[in-house]
Order: structure tokens, then C-alpha cells, then sequence
């Protein structure tokens, strides 16, 4: 998530306050060499080349975690003008909790035509409606053979136990009811 997509950043709600991880990817901003980038985040953070060097060899590193909005915009303009491209991701943590939140795994790349929304996955694309009624075209064979086969098992059940119960005449009944939705849709589809 880049900064530009957060909106109402340092709103508090029901304890729950917003708070955000820097991370670093390795990525170095248009115009800029790696080299003169690694020499200027050297200095930016008074660290060796031997650190540096690891920070860009990870694949994600965090940088910072669990900051608020004006500390995270700190360290992206800081590395802006340093000429990498670092990301901050909200992290939403309720107050009450002592332990920190942990990051999570990189995000896994979505196929084309699907996105995520609220961390569930969306069809791009608007659904077929014949293609939905083939998917359901095999459900009327199916609830006339249940229904069948329910019907028998509570026949057999009367006639090897004599007097039905309560169960065997609701079980007959849905077996009823499946064999009449299976033909009805069988013959919808006709």
C-alpha cells in the first residue's frame, strides 16, 4: 500500500489507533544509479556498505515498525531525496494489546481479471449468467436420485420396523420434496 492510497490517516476509533511499517524493497527511484543510491543511504543512516548492501540483497526489508503517519512520511520523503522508493503500510493494532504486530507475508500476485478487496479475492469481470446456469443444469438429475433413494430408505425402514416414526415420515417427506425440486428443475431446463 503506498501513502497516496491511506486515507483519514490518524483517525482513532474504538481504541483501535492506525499506525504504519516503512519498508524497503530495494528500489531505487528513475534517474538515480544503485551505487550513488547505497552511497547516500550509507550517509543517511551512518551505516557501512556491508549493511547497505544487505538491506538491498533482501527481498522486503521494514524498516520501521508500528510508527504514526508522521513519522512513516519522514522516512519515505527522507528516502526520496536519498533516490530509493520505499513503501509505508498501514498496520491497524488495538491499543489494549501488549504484543506488537508482526508482519506479514509479501503479498502473493493475484491472477489477471482478480483483485483484492478488504482482503478478499473480487472478480474483475462480470459473471456470465449462462455460464452459471450450466454450472447448476447438473443439480436436477442429482436431487431426483436422492429423492428416490431417500423415499426407499424410509419405505424399507416402515416396512422392516413396522410402526414409522416421526423421523421416517419427515425423511420420506424430504425425500418427497428433493425428487419434485430435481424434476421441476429438469424440466425448467427443457
Amino acid at each position: 500500500m503506498h501513502i497516496s492510497d491511506l486515507s483519514d490517516l490518524t483517525r482513532e476509533d474504538n481504541n483501535i489507533m492506525k499506525q504504519f511499517n516503512v519498508v524497503f524493497g530495494g528500489a531505487v527511484s528513475g534517474g538515480h544509479k544503485t551505487a550513488e543510491v547505497k552511497k547516500n543511504l550509507a550517509t543517511l543512516f551512518k551505516a557501512d556498505e556491508k549493511k547497505i548492501d544487505q538491506l538491498f540483497a533482501a527481498p522486503q526489508v521494514v524498516l520501521k515498525r508500528n510508527i504514526d503517519y508522521d513519522q512513516a512520511m519522514k522516512y519515505q520523503t527522507a528516502f526520496q531525496r536519498a533516490g530509493a522508493i520505499c513503501d509505508v503500510e498501514e498496520v491497524i493494532q488495538n491499543i489494549g494489546q501488549q504484543a506488537a504486530a508482526t508482519p506479514g507475508p509479501p503479498p502473493i500476485p493475484q491472477p489477471s481479471g482478480v483483485h483484492m478487496v478488504g482482503g478478499q479475492r473480487q472478480s474483475v469481470h462480470k459473471s456470465d449468467p449462462q455460464a452459471q446456469t450450466h454450472k447448476k443444469s447438473n443439480r436436477g438429475p442429482h436431487l431426483i436420485i436422492f429423492g428416490v433413494v431417500m423415499i426407499l430408505l424410509r419405505v424399507f425402514s416402515i416396512a422392516f420396523k413396522g410402526n414409522p416414526g416421526f423421523m421416517d415420515l419427515f425423511q420420506g417427506g424430504l425425500g418427497v420434496y428433493f425428487l419434485i425440486s430435481g424434476i421441476h428443475m429438469v424440466a425448467k431446463q427443457s
